[in-house]
């Protein structure tokens, strides 16, 4: 046997320590427990104070940023026992270590306070290293948050004997932070919790035997048909104003519940009320922040089209004419090409303010997406809109100055007008559109819609044409971008997405044949075409023995959703491939749900049902949903790409993305989040409980068979 010299002995040996240093770190941030260690030669019960060491996940799990941010550190554990479990956990801590025969286990529940304030239920198990004379000298174990199970087991324990012992049982229903309150059928109060007192401002001995009408609610006729309905129905969950003692209002979500006696007689009510103004605030925030563009502070498309819809039926209703001007700034691509999109942003910013300063009363200024912009206005003749494009063509004289740059920009506009050039939103700024590709084609400031220009049409009637032979010639491919954990970089699924190479175009980018597609009608044979060709790809996969982790995400278009036979097709497709629902997720965009809500929601609860996973794709572009978030059955929120690019340094998108993670997981949901490009962003969303994370940061996408190389692994043989 080959022997080493002593240096290379100890060169192995050190790779050896970094290994187990690595597994070691790797099991350390896998875990959701928070681990620990601890010296024990000087601890002493009456000052227990000594050196510990702790896991990343305790400051978690306190809501610390940092360790660092933990005050008084090295006793953080000791010093932030609940004062009620303190005496209790530092006893059974002292026995264990001084136990020399170490038959005393370590295995114990108390509260910890949080940097906010409150305490978390924790679960402790540890074990201590001992001399050969059984003297501890270190103890080391884990720790686990239970608060949630604690408190539904309260909960759940208290329902069960309500009529019986909720009295006795008062010390249990403290600790939740929901108001509980007893009320007999008549609707005096019988049992009045901490929480309650907390939430309202009464205390138990102000609220005990008073009537709960007069106490916390204004509509009485509301609160005798909630009682009406759970005399009828023997429960009931919704949304109500309450009233605080001081007199203000706020939403509450309550849970009531009709309670038997022994002989199975309605005998009181118990009401479960739970303060949902943050949350309230939250969807607030967030609807607005989603209807004006973060970058300018402009109306973005959403709130360009409730406007214009608005703007189009005062027009007809008072038999008027309303212009509508799409601006596009000229050569900009170059700026973003040439000097980033950084310096781009700073001259979008400059031009809408320049915009903004030359608008009078009435004309409303949109950011649709890009160097887009629309100007909505009623006017009184040609001669008037034209006066407005002038006047926004000369806001642009002056060079913008950006970044150290100067760049002199110019706008192209096209005008419609109503009810000459169309009648609905669509055509005005489709004709509007192709007025301003005429302006910038003759390189004159605005141009005014004439219907001869639709000639232009032909061209995209030509691509709409090649594409369905794409189709039915099979020419159209997938690429395959993976989905990874943000916490282990592991690929837990992919998304197929779809690619066309024509022989004389070359790569024909999606941006420009899927609104083709949608314009045509092709979404829905597309659609299944796609989801054919990932089950093929699939059984491909698995019969060359290759192990896909996770799910294949697939993307179905609103237009799809109008098929009433939509969930029962795409079940028969998996299963014509032998393959079963399990092994796909299906994206639905956020905005295509919205079409037909109720439809929607069938036809998701229909997929859901036959074992597909659902989610939201572009989070957080549209608003209407957030109402109807419950009632759909996804499974995960995918944070569109607008928000996470500019997440590290706008405030806005950042306030959407800890926005939408806080609803998804307050409602059992996962989120991903796509664009993920950098390092920066990934640590970022990491931080801030994303779960997941797909972008170029961790993968293009690719080729299947480029896909398979570098992420499927070989399944194991039986």
């Amino acid at each position: 046997m080959l022997k080493l010299d002593a240096g290379a002995e100890l060169e192995v040996l050190r790779a050896h320590v970094r290994h187990l240093q690595g597994r070691f770190d790797l099991i350390i941030q896998a875990t959701s427990d928070a681990l620990w260690d601890m010296e024990i030669g000087a601890w002493d019960l009456n000052d227990p104070q000594c050196p510990c060491w702790l896991s990343d996940q305790f400051r978690r799990m306190l809501g610390y940023d940092t360790l660092e941010e933990l005050p008084n550190l090295l006793c953080s554990w000791s010093s932030r026992l609940h004062p009620d479990d303190k005496a209790r956990t530092l006893g059974i801590f002292a026995a264990h270590i001084n136990d020399r025969t170490g038959q005393t286990p370590y295995d114990v529940t108390y509260r910890l306070q949080c940097r906010d304030g409150s305490y978390r239920w924790m679960r402790a198990l540890g074990r201590t290293q001992r001399a050969p004379d059984g003297k501890g000298l270190r103890v080391a174990g884990a720790m686990t948050d239970i608060t949630d199970s604690m408190v539904l087991m309260d909960l759940k324990r208290y329902a069960e004997d309500i009529a019986a012992r909720y009295r006795d049982q008062a010390s249990l229903l403290d600790k939740t932070t929901d108001a509980i309150v007893v009320r007999s059928l008549e609707g005096r109060i019988l049992f009045w919790n901490k929480s309650a007192e907390r939430m309202y401002g009464w205390s138990p001995e102000e609220a005990t035997g008073r009537m709960v009408a007069e106490l916390i609610y204004d509509d009485h006729a509301l609160l005798d048909d909630i009682t009406g309905r759970i005399l009828t129905h023997g429960e009931w969950r919704g949304e109500i104003r309450h009233r605080r003692k001081d007199g203000t209002t706020f939403p509450v979500e309550g849970h009531w519940t009709l309670v038997l006696d022994e002989a199975g007689e309605p005998k009181s009510i118990m009401v479960i009320n739970s303060d949902i103004t943050q949350r309230k605030a939250a969807e607030h925030k967030i609807r607005l922040l989603a209807m004006y563009d973060s970058l300018t502070g402009l109306p973005n498309r959403t709130l360009c089209m409730e406007s214009l819809g608005r703007a189009l039926v005062e027009a007809r209703m008072n038999d008027g004419m309303l212009a509508v001007l799409f601006m596009d700034l000229n050569r900009f691509k170059e700026i973003n090409d040439t000097r980033g999109h950084g310096v781009g942003d700073q001259v979008l910013v400059q031009v809408a303010r320049r915009f903004q300063a030359v608008l009078r009363p009435g004309e409303i200024l949109s950011r649709l997406a890009g160097d887009e912009f629309i100007v909505a206005t009623p006017v009184d003749d040609r001669a008037a809109a034209a006066d407005l494009a002038e006047r926004l063509q000369s806001a642009l004289l002056d060079p913008v100055a950006a970044a150290d740059h100067t760049f002199f920009m110019r706008v192209s506009i096209g005008i419609a007008l109503h009810p000459m050039d169309g009648t609905t939103i669509d055509d005005l700024l489709k004709r509007a559109d192709i007025a301003m590709y005429r302006a910038k084609a003759s390189g004159v400031g605005h141009v005014f819609y004439e219907p001869e220009m639709s000639d232009g049409l032909a061209e995209r009637m030509e691509l709409a044409k090649d594409l369905a032979r794409a189709l039915n010639n099979g020419e159209l491919q997938l690429y395959y971008q993976p989905k990874v954990h943000l916490d282990s970089g592991a690929m837990v699924g992919a998304e197929a997405l779809l690619r066309w190479y024509d022989p004389r175009r070359g790569w024909v980018s999606p941006v420009d044949f899927i609104p083709i597609a949608e314009a045509r009608g092709m979404m829905a044979p597309l659609g299944r075409w796609v989801l054919r060709e990932a089950c093929r790809q699939m059984k491909s996969w698995q019969l060359e023995g290759l192990h896909f982790t996770g799910r294949l995400a697939i993307n179905l278009a609103a237009q799809e959703l109008d098929d009433g036979m939509l969930a029962s097709n795409i079940v028969d497709i998996v299963r014509a491939a032998d393959l079963e629902p399990e092994f796909f997720e299906l994206e639905l965009t956020e905005s295509g749900l919205m079409g037909d809500i109720e439809r929607s929601i069938v036809v998701m609860a229909a997929l859901k049902a036959a074992g597909f996973s659902l989610s939201i794709d572009d989070f957080g572009t549209g608003y209407s949903s957030l109402a109807y978030l419950k009632r759909l059955p996804v499974d995960k929120l995918k944070i569109d790409i607008s928000f996470v690019r500019d997440m590290l340094n706008d405030r806005h998108d950042r306030t959407i993305v800890t926005t939408i993670l806080g609803m998804a997981h307050n409602m059992g949901l996962s989120a991903i989040a796509e664009g993920v490009e950098r390092a920066e962003q990934a640590d970022a969303l990491r931080n801030m409980g994303c779960d997941e994370a797909q972008g170029y940061y961790y993968g293009r996408p690719q080729p299947a068979s480029v896909f398979a190389r570098t992420w499927l692994t070989a399944q194991p043989r039986a």
